[in-house]
């Protein structure tokens, strides 16, 4: 490259960037056409949306006669509803109206429900400001105290006195971002304190660990993990929870979790709430396997016959331990 080539590379890039910057400085000198949202609106956005949006779904409790058809109508079961008989009147009252609007899906089947086949009591609203730290505050509670009477409905649906669209969602929203952590932490407190040491799965059943993966998890203690190898164990501890960083077993992390495991500090493997009683079962096998022996831990889930397990247990299990297996290989390879 000649002098000259030279001044000419050097000209063109220059020329380039000026060129395409020159769009970007432009707007320095623009007034900016960004809204901040939600300061510097002149009208607030819920009053923008048209009337049939499908937003946060509101009960007006004056008017709901309890039939259930909008819980019986919900295809993911996010309403629930308790009647009791009040024991002075003798009268079905309603004591529980919850709709776990962090589950809906804003179908609106539980809405043409109510307004075809009773009053109208439940219907979508244009609220649908929501954001939250807690996925807990979206279940919305209609009834948070004591007991509501059930409407008697007219003959004539035109007397049924309906009321505006809105409030009663902003203030079962307002209600449940101010009431419900402090609720589900004292109930995650109970159940923790409850289950403590217990291998309970899901709906109690009593957690076992799939033969076919007891001999991956077992092979891969021994191996790559054994007494002593506090890093590598907690790793492979780690591939068999859920893996959500949830904070329902109590620590930040599964890695903190499965830390404090292998370093002896908590014993308790029924913490993992979305593995269930398979992350139950697997944890358990491979804290008897390196604390106990693979012969007592062997003893403990099989009663010391692993082959008629095998024998008994579906074919299809060892492809399901398969992807478990190689991230236990990966995550130990990594420790070690």
């Amino acid at each position: 490259m000649d002098f000259a080539q030279y001044i000419r590379s050097i000209s063109t890039a220059t020329t380039t960037i000026l060129e395409g910057m020159a769009v970007t400085f432009s707007h320095l000198f623009r007034e900016p056409i960004t809204t901040q949202y939600p300061d510097r609106i002149d009208r607030p956005v819920v009053e923008t949306l048209p009337p049939r949006y499908r937003g946060f779904l509101e009960v007006q409790m004056d008017i709901c006669t309890g039939c259930k058809r909008c819980e019986r109508s919900c295809p993911i079961e996010c309403i629930a509803i308790d009647l009791q008989k009040n024991p002075t009147t003798k009268k079905q009252e309603m004591t529980r109206f919850d709709i776990d609007m962090g589950k809906c899906m804003y179908c609106g089947l539980c809405v043409e429900a109510c307004k075809i086949e009773s009053t109208g009591a439940i219907r979508h609203t244009r609220e649908f400001e929501g954001a939250t730290d807690t996925f807990g505050t979206l279940t919305f509670r209609f009834i948070p105290t004591g007991a509501q009477t059930i409407y008697k409905a007219p003959k004539d649906l035109a007397e049924i006195p309906l009321g505006a669209y809105g409030p009663h969602a902003r203030e079962a929203r307002e209600r449940a971002m101010r009431d419900n952590p402090v609720i589900l932490g004292l109930l995650r407190d109970i159940w923790l304190k409850d289950n403590k040491g217990k291998k309970k799965g899901k709906k109690g059943a009593v957690a076992t660990v799939n033969p076919n993966k007891a001999l991956i998890i077992k092979a891969d203690v021994v191996a790559k993990a054994p007494k002593g190898k506090t890093n590598a164990f907690a790793m492979l501890l780690e591939t068999l929870t859920a893996q959500t960083d949830c904070g329902a077993c109590g620590y930040p992390t599964c890695r903190e979790y499965t830390d404090a495991m292998a370093g002896g500090a908590d014993m308790d493997v029924s913490k993992c709430e979305p593995g269930g009683a398979e992350s139950t079962a697997d944890l358990g096998y491979a804290m008897d396997v390196y604390w106990k022996g693979s012969e007592e831990a062997d003893k403990i889930a099989f009663g010391g016959n692993v082959a008629a397990a095998l024998t008994a247990s579906p074919a299809a299990a060892p492809a399901a331990a398969a992807p478990i297996h190689a991230a236990a290989e990966t995550s130990t390879a990594a420790a070690t």
